[in-house]
């Protein structure tokens, strides 16, 4: 289970930091009469690319620490931000010009139809299709976590059991114990009450 949970924190980092690389690489370059040809990147087409890998990194980061009620949750929260990634990609996949308006606007200074007519098609690149994938998969660890999230031992059970077996005599164990904040050389059973004097 632990091996388990650490694939799908290590997939959630790469998954987060593809889509936050995405956001970066140009998804068109867009032919405009009477100037250079307009690179237009992912930030541009939808500049909620980057948040959302941020975000996804952060889901990361906050699994491992995530007890069995929060990680369903945790999940379908992953799940979502994959179906977004998606939706955001997918316009141009299908269509290379989509989105390039705002980025066609600033170089030629039209907006509006004028920006349309002033577009004369676009040559699109792979980062589009990579980020729509890279979004189903999210959607797809999501689900994942979401289903066997539950199973997972939590880190503060195994942080309990540390702490009963650090008291082995050993000086490293011992040592051990007291950075967790633990006294090694407390009793493991508490004192029994007094008797009765006779």
């Amino acid at each position: 289970m632990r091996r388990e949970r650490l694939l799908t924190v290590v997939a959630l980092v790469v998954l987060g930091a593809a889509v936050v690389l995405a956001s970066t690489q140009v998804f068109a370059t867009v032919a405009v009469p009477g100037a250079k040809p307009v690179a237009v990147t992912g930030q541009q087409v939808a500049p909620a690319f980057a948040p959302l890998g941020i975000v996804l990194l952060a889901a990361a980061a906050a699994l491992p620490l995530a007890g069995r009620v929060a990680r369903p949750v945790l999940g379908a929260a992953v799940a979502l931000l994959g179906a977004v990634v998606v939706v955001l990609a997918v316009p141009s996949v299908l269509d290379p010009l989509a989105g390039t308006r705002g980025a066609v606007t600033a170089v030629t200074g039209v907006g509006g139809s004028g920006a349309a007519s002033a577009e004369r098609g676009a040559a699109g690149t792979a980062w589009p299709g990579l980020a729509a994938v890279a979004g189903v998969l999210v959607v797809l660890t999501g689900a994942w976590i979401v289903l066997r999230g539950r199973r997972w031992a939590s880190a503060g059970r195994r942080f309990r059991s540390a702490e009963r077996t650090a008291s082995t005599g050993d000086p490293v164990d011992e040592w051990d114990a007291l950075t967790r904040g633990s006294d090694p050389t407390a009793p493991s059973d508490p004192p029994a009450p007094p008797g009765p004097t006779p």
